[in-house]
């Protein structure tokens, strides 16, 4: 769903008709707020990753994708919040270099040989939201390689008429928005049901997000295997 669908069915379940406010209005402003604080809640619901908020760097319009030389540190997108798994570099797609990732107080207890009990490359990120994040290499990568890796993301929130909602069910944002504007009519009855549906809408969406596809492994995964090729029994 865009902002243009969100306020088009917002604007019809407030007021029962079609004639919804122009995006100068202060109506629209006030409900693109309510809809953008619904978007922080879903994406803030304790204890909970969002399917929708994973992505790639590679997939990212922007942060550094290529090693370059005497370089050990690369600008994150700028919608990084946490990275989802291995850093990796490679020049060919079938042989990558996995870089483990590690804390970043972990970082600075080194031997002589780096962070001690790790051998193999590692990375650790620095930053933060105002500033930005930042990948940091414990060593130079091969200059000209493709930096890729799994990330969770910011949740986009919405501006202009084309933005699209990120989360799996528009409605929740709906009813959330909907709520608010009974609320501030003093509609208590009214927002009180409109509060139920979108926590019923949340509710649907956190099961939906905990399921596994069918026939997939739902256990425990061997890391080991995963990084190195190597396990139990191999």
């Amino acid at each position: 769903m865009t902002l243009t669908n969100l306020q088009t069915i917002l604007h019809a379940l407030y007021t029962g008709d079609s004639t919804t406010p122009d995006s100068s209005d202060a109506e629209y402003t006030v409900r693109t707020t309510y809809l953008n604080a619904a978007i922080n809640i879903w994406e803030s619901e304790f204890g909970m990753l969002w399917t929708e908020l994973f992505t790639t760097l590679q997939a990212s319009a922007t942060g550094d994708k290529t090693i370059t030389a005497s370089t050990t540190a690369y600008d994150a997108p700028d919608d990084f919040k946490f990275l989802g798994g291995y850093v990796e570099t490679y020049s060919d797609a079938d042989q990558k270099t996995k870089w483990q990732v590690v804390p970043a107080e972990k970082a600075t207890v080194k031997d002589g040989d780096g962070i001690v009990g790790l051998s193999d490359g590692y990375v650790w990120v620095t930053g933060n939201m105002a500033d930005g994040y930042t990948i940091n290499f414990s060593s130079q990568p091969t200059v000209g390689d493709t930096i890729d890796y799994p990330f969770y993301k910011v949740a986009t929130t919405l501006s202009d008429g084309s933005d699209a909602l990120e989360m799996s069910d528009g409605y929740f944002a709906i009813y959330f928005a909907l709520s608010k504007l009974h609320e501030q009519d003093g509609e208590g009855d009214r927002a009180t049901f409109a509060m139920s549906m979108a926590e019923t809408k949340m509710t649907a969406m956190k099961t939906l997000n905990a399921m596994a596809p069918p026939w997939q492994l739902n256990g425990a995964e061997n890391s080991t295997l995963f990084r190195t090729g190597q396990g139990f029994g191999l």
